[in-house]
């Protein structure tokens, strides 16, 4: 009997139950339902109304004169009848427009800020490792087992600035570090955090950007995107190798790689600092099938066929550059045309994105003052952004990103109550009212306020006896105006204030022959009267009254509703920098006609010469060629032709730093991750003949990051530079800088320290290499029923490297400066079962070219480089002729963005100093390096089936007065010194106009960032050695300075 009584109760409390939660439901919002009621509970209904409303329930669809109804934090409906239900607080929204809440999907609301690291200065000592607890990386930059709703806290005061653009709902996650941990999705109201959150785990958050991490490593950018790569390739071990036991023991429990098992259904919001590392991070990603939205730049502009082809949506912070300050004589010589153009164009950019069906959402992150979004947000607007897409990134676009699009973003029946009324049209002049989230009000200005501006007759005190009414004109919008006059005579009121109904203003009456100042307060009685007192400076108090006698004009009120669409008199050009491409050349098929033709072959030097060229090959060598149909002929008569020469040693185009000299061994890195596009020197080297520069990593390890080849492609993306025909290469270095010489006094704990140190480091790593490929073979030995109970091994790209190393498919190129070392070297090598491919710098080679040759490597060098350091001072101008005599094949590099512009001249030194044959000098620089590289088979000479590389000379190739007429790299014209005056003109041009443009745009176009065009990146050389993630580093470069030598290892090169 006792049992069915107590199955009765339980029947009971279940019906009871839910009868409680549908209460709770319509308790209102913030309710917390889990917490026992302490006292008398509450019920607080919540059923509100907005009629005769025009609503903009999504992009492109509107209701004029609707009622909308919601109820407990959500819309209940949307109707047509403008009947309010029974009970519900009515707001009458006549003449309003109501838009679903703004969601920004990329903010840090609610969750805590890091602490401000103290080991980043140059002056701090470095910390290798991070100290691992709770199941944290082995990277203090990756936390990406952080679940930001678990810390989230609802911030009013945070709030209030988002609430005043009309922002709702947020996706927010701490913005530091790599790996950030996953986002959260909030609700803006004023409510318990519970309630707040609409969608606890969205996204994971990440960046290049280390940030707090006190860690050494990452400093660079291919340093950053390896610990990325390396990382997600961990992902993936993880995923099988968890709860198993490996060749060394149980697997480790890591909390950010199980954090991260779900990365390519969940997607990432990856926040890219331009549009350069957006196309990297995409690169990235999509080796691992992960999906990322992007936080732009607004520089996405300027690659906009590269950034569609990614697929990618994107996240635009509302910031646009400031005018260049050009208000003292001379100013504009510091303005780059870069900053000049993207001034004008960067307002262009949604529209940009927009006409490329390129999905995007907006952010107020890094806006400086928030008042100043809706500003920008109307200023892409005019500049070409349909008002839709403006609405769709701030709300549709803006919910899927956030993970919510299926309870926020539009006006629907069962979608929350975040709502934003406005009083005219937001995307013109419209200004915001009141925000409502979760159904709560947050009001900003009434809803119908009292409208002062006009001219009214004012009456009830008399200053004199003469004087029995006054006129008060009232004008102004934002800032109100009030002038008293009375006849000719007119005073300026000051201290105008309006509160709600009433305005308030003191005016000095002495011009009327009153006595000091008068203090007026008047209160709107009816439809054109006021009613009110004044107060004399003696302390009377009389009664006013005032009668509207002429309404304000409303065509004043307007605020640039018909703005008209900008014109641009900047070019826009790849890249969009000063002699930029308009366009990529076109290939040409050439008959080049009765040229002096360098052939750097066996072939030798060849006068009166023609050559064909066919779809970007050397076709024919010849005499009196016929031409065939179709080709474009150039008369070479005079001119000089040589191969494109090649630079077996270069650091241009690299992207935010030159060394990962964090670590002793760092073959993870890859340069070809950082290419630069945009970098000017690529169009300078041209201008010296230069077709091809092996763009090296920094010598600040003795095993550096891999190298990578390129075409100086002048206008092509980071992808079309690459020559992806050489085999890989990397860089080692023995000598000062990788032994930590010059460092600085903290610099003394990471091993190496000593030369001796060096080659053991070196050894180490190439046994560790040995090891990790004995793992997997282990592996593959073993049973299916064994692979089931044993973890795999872990995917190392450090150790794939050096493998690759010790089998020969990655050639080695050393900064080496002592023989001393380079003989150790090689006998390190020779142990480990292979050779040195080229020893670059190599300035005491002349001591030990026998033993080079011996060796089997190669050798590039200075031309005439001595006593610029210790390592330098046995250096001499004969090296390079003592080596080839000894049989080591020599080439002559320039390891500086300067001397890649002449190197023709540096060649030719060896001419002077030790009388090489002109052929030979000329192979230095041709031929040779093209042979270092192994690349030989396509460049390096003018040969039947090469490439057609070609540089015109207007004298003698090896003469210090002549100069390049013409560079051509595979049938296309990349350099013309005729073109380049026209440009120069041309360049003048528009820089003048756009100046003129820049003085003419008012106060107005002061508002914005001031950093210059983008971060600019120094002239790397081998020994630079930053923590580009620094603040340091940030000031140094933020601002445009770019500088030759900076302060790196204290040696040079």
């Amino acid at each position: 009997m006792r049992k069915t009584t107590v199955q009765s109760l339980l029947l009971a409390g279940s019906s009871l139950f839910a009868f409680s939660v549908a209460a709770t439901g319509a308790a209102g919002v913030g309710q917390d339902q889990t917490t026992p009621v302490q006292g008398l509970h509450h019920h607080n209904p919540s059923l509100v109304a907005f009629t005769n409303a025009t609503l903009v329930t999504e992009p492109g669809t509107q209701i004029e004169n609707a009622t909308l109804v919601i109820e407990n934090g959500k819309i209940r409906s949307i109707e047509r009848n403008n009947r309010a239900p029974a009970g519900a607080r009515v707001v009458d929204a006549t003449g309003y427009t109501i838009y679903p809440g703004f969601i920004d999907p990329f903010s840090n609301y609610g969750v805590e800020q890091p602490a401000r690291s103290t080991n980043r200065g140059r002056s701090a000592p470095p910390v290798y490792s991070n100290q691992r607890e709770g199941g944290n990386a082995a990277n203090a930059a990756i936390h990406a087992q952080r679940d930001w709703y678990e810390t989230f806290k609802p911030d009013a005061s945070a709030a209030k600035s988002y609430l005043q653009q009309g922002f709702t709902t947020v996706q927010s996650a701490r913005l530091d570090g790599i790996f950030r941990g996953r986002a959260t999705t909030v609700s803006l109201a004023d409510t318990l955090p519970n309630t707040a959150i609409y969608q606890a785990q969205t996204r994971h958050f990440g960046s290049f950007d280390k940030g707090s991490s006190p860690q050494q490593y990452p400093s660079s950018l291919m340093g950053s995107i390896a610990l990325v790569r390396q990382t997600l390739a961990d992902v993936a071990w993880y995923q099988e190798a968890a709860g198993k036991v490996a060749s060394n023991g149980q697997v480790e429990f890591n909390a950010a790689l199980a954090a991260l098992q779900n990365l390519q259904s969940t997607g990432m919001i990856f926040h890219a600092s331009n549009e350069q590392n957006l196309l990297r991070a995409q690169q990235l990603f999509q080796e691992f099938s992960v999906p990322v939205t992007f936080v732009g730049s607004g520089y996405e502009y300027v690659r906009l066929d590269d950034v569609k082809a990614t697929g990618a949506k994107l996240i635009l912070p509302m910031t646009f550059p400031a005018a260049p300050a050009l208000d003292e004589q001379f100013a504009e010589l510091d303005v780059s045309l870069a900053h000049l153009r993207h001034w004008e164009r960067a307002p262009g950019n949604p529209a940009a994105l927009a006409q490329a069906n390129i999905d995007f959402a907006f952010t107020l992150n890094g806006v400086d003052k928030p008042q100043e979004f809706w500003t920008n947000v109307r200023t892409a607007v005019t500049h070409g952004l349909s008002k839709d897409r403006a609405l769709a990134a701030l709300t549709t676009t803006a919910a899927e990103i956030a993970g919510v699009a299926d309870q926020s973003g539009k006006i629907a029946s069962g979608f929350r109550a975040d709502l934003v009324v406005s009083r005219g049209d937001l995307f013109s002049d419209g200004e915001i009212v009141s925000v409502w989230t979760q159904g709560q009000e947050h009001s900003f200005k009434p809803m119908h306020p009292v409208d002062f501006k006009g001219t009214w007759t004012l009456t009830g005190f008399v200053p004199n006896a003469e004087m029995q009414e006054f006129t008060v004109k009232v004008n102004g919008n934002s800032r109100l105006q009030v002038e008293l006059s009375h006849g000719e005579q007119s005073v300026r009121a000051s201290r105008v204030a309006q509160d709600d109904d009433q305005l308030r203003f003191t005016v000095n009456l002495e011009a009327f022959g009153g006595q000091g100042v008068y203090r007026f307060a008047l209160r709107h009685l009816a439809l054109g009267r006021l009613g009110g007192s004044v107060q004399t400076a003696d302390n009377q108090v009389m009664t006013v009254t005032a009668e509207r006698t002429e309404e304000a004009n409303s065509a004043a009120r307007e605020n640039g509703e018909t703005a008209a669409k900008p014109e641009y008199v900047s070019q826009l050009t790849f890249p969009n920098i000063a002699f930029g491409q308009a366009a990529l050349p076109q290939q040409q098929n050439l008959h080049i006609r009765n040229a002096t033709v360098w052939t750097a072959d066996d072939q030798g030097v060849l006068e009166n010469t023609d050559i064909i060229v066919r779809n970007g090959l050397i076709h024919r060598i010849g005499q009196n060629l016929s031409t065939p149909r179709g080709y474009d002929v150039i008369d070479a008569t005079g001119l000089h032709i040589t191969p494109g020469i090649i630079d077996e040693h270069s650091h241009i185009a690299i992207a935010q730093g030159v060394n990962e000299g964090t670590e002793a061994i760092t073959a993870e890195v890859r340069i070809g991750d950082v290419v630069n596009p945009d970098d000017i020197h690529i169009y300078r080297s041209l201008a010296g003949g230069t077709t091809i520069a092996h763009l090296l990593h920094g010598s600040a390890n003795p095993i550096g990051g891999q190298g990578q080849a390129i075409k100086l492609r002048w206008g092509a993306n980071a992808e079309g530079l690459k020559f992806k025909e050489t085999p890989p290469t990397i860089k080692m270095a023995l000598g000062e800088n990788v032994k930590q010489s010059n460092w600085g006094e903290h610099y003394t704990v990471r091993y190496p320290q000593t030369r001796m140190g060096v080659a053991k480091i070196i050894q180490d790593g190439f046994q560790q290499a040995r090891e990790y490929a004995e793992q997997h073979r282990a592996y593959e030995r073993l049973s299916r029923a064994e692979k089931r109970r044993t973890a795999p091994p872990r995917r190392d790209y450090r150790m794939e490297t050096l493998l690759q190393i010790l089998e020969s498919e990655r050639h080695t190129h050393v900064h080496s400066y002592v023989a001393s070392e380079v003989l150790a070297l090689m006998d390190v090598v020779e142990q480990q079962g292979f050779r040195i491919h080229t020893f670059t710098h190599i300035l005491e080679g002349y001591k030990v070219a026998k033993e080079i040759a011996e060796h089997g490597a190669r050798a590039s060098s200075f031309a005439d480089w001595w006593a610029f350091k210790i390592e330098a001072f046995d250096a001499i101008p004969q090296n390079a002729c003592l080596m080839m005599e000894q049989g080591v094949h020599t080439s002559i590099n320039s390891d500086s963005n300067d001397l890649q512009r002449r190197l023709n001249t540096e060649a030719a030194k060896s001419v002077r100093y030790c009388g090489m044959s002109e052929n030979d000098a000329l192979k230095m620089i041709t031929l040779h390096p093209a042979e270092q590289l192994e690349i030989a088979e396509y460049v390096g000479s003018i040969t039947v089936g090469k490439h057609a590389d070609l540089v015109f000379w207007n004298h003698h190739p090896l003469s210090a007065y002549a100069q390049v007429q013409q560079t051509w790299i595979e049938g296309r014209k990349y350099f013309d010194r005729e073109r380049d005056q026209q440009l120069r003109a041309e360049l003048a041009a528009e820089r003048t106009a756009l100046i003129q443009k820049v003085l003419g745009a008012g106060e107005e176009a002061q508002r914005g960032h001031r950093n210059g065009y983008r971060e600019q990146q120094p002239t790397w050389h081998c020994e630079d050695h930053y923590d580009v993630w620094n603040d340091w580093y940030h000031e140094e470069h933020a601002h445009g300075h770019s500088h030759g030598h900076q302060h790196g290892f204290g040696g040079a090169h």
